[in-house]
């Protein structure tokens, strides 16, 4: 296994806990771990956050399984610091920075060199992976996946949902994020062909050799899942507003859907 120098390092991962548990404030105790992993002589603890447990409508939102994407990470940080999570009355669980070591070292794949966003449908992947596949055991009804491209010109989307009655929901998350940040209207993003902004999976995730997070999800069984992509043409602050914009889209349409069957 090949190991990426700690020489390397580009940003404190303590430092990032530090600032992890100063945006909570008092809801700090709301602070738990899937886990940890041991790289390089350190340990990485992978947080997780949990509100308004039990109640209707389980939505997980995600960051930071490419190391080189901070501003999803940024993007929660800031959510938490704000208290956004009072205002929706699901039950919402974070997983704020997946891959901790590529996010200190400032690269998409993680110490041992490996994309964790390739791994989901192996028989054994890296431990990152292990620990976040046991966080799909109770099915997800929506998850929120945050990315970045540094090739596109704007924000787009991924969707793959179950039913479609929801199916026009990627479009109103794009035309709020449209107020922050320009959507990515190519026919064609990423070699897959994109209507608006909104790119569709494979119908049939079996097809595929590989599956990232997102297709993983949908096989447990989560109803709809969104990978959101911001551009990195962007400053970080206009980044993350885009990506809370779209959570705040994704997250209250998602509910008045829910409410209007």
């Amino acid at each position: 296994m090949t190991f990426i120098s700690p020489s390397k390092i580009v940003r404190s991962y303590p430092d990032y806990l530090k600032r992890l548990r100063e945006s909570l404030g008092t809801s700090v105790e709301r602070l738990d771990f899937i886990g940890s992993i041991q790289a390089n002589g350190k340990n990485y603890p992978i947080p997780k956050l949990v509100f308004g447990k039990g109640n209707p409508g389980r939505i997980l939102i995600s960051a930071g399984i490419h190391g080189d994407e901070p501003a999803g990470v940024e993007t929660l940080l800031a959510f938490l610091k704000e208290k956004r999570f009072q205002k929706y009355p699901n039950e919402l669980t974070l997983l704020p920075c997946l891959n901790p070591t590529g996010y200190e070292l400032g690269t998409r794949n993680n110490h041992a060199d490996k994309d964790l966003n390739r791994e989901f449908k192996l028989n054994a992947p890296s431990p990152e992976v292990s620990l976040i596949r046991n966080e799909f055991k109770n099915p997800f009804d929506l998850t929120l996946e945050l990315h970045e491209d540094v090739d596109s010109h704007g924000y787009y989307l991924y969707q793959k949902e179950k039913s479609a009655t929801i199916g026009d929901l990627g479009r109103k998350i794009l035309s709020r994020v449209e107020t922050v940040m320009p959507v990515n209207m190519d026919s064609e993003i990423d070699g897959m062909e994109a209507n608006q902004g909104v790119l569709s999976r494979l119908s049939d995730p079996g097809e595929m050799d590989w599956w990232p997070m997102a297709l993983f999800s949908y096989s447990r069984k989560t109803r709809i899942c969104f990978t959101l992509e911001t551009s990195v043409k962007f400053p970080m602050a206009t980044r993350v507003n885009a990506h809370l914009s779209a959570l705040d889209a994704a997250i209250t349409g998602f509910h008045d859907k829910e409410e209007a069957d």
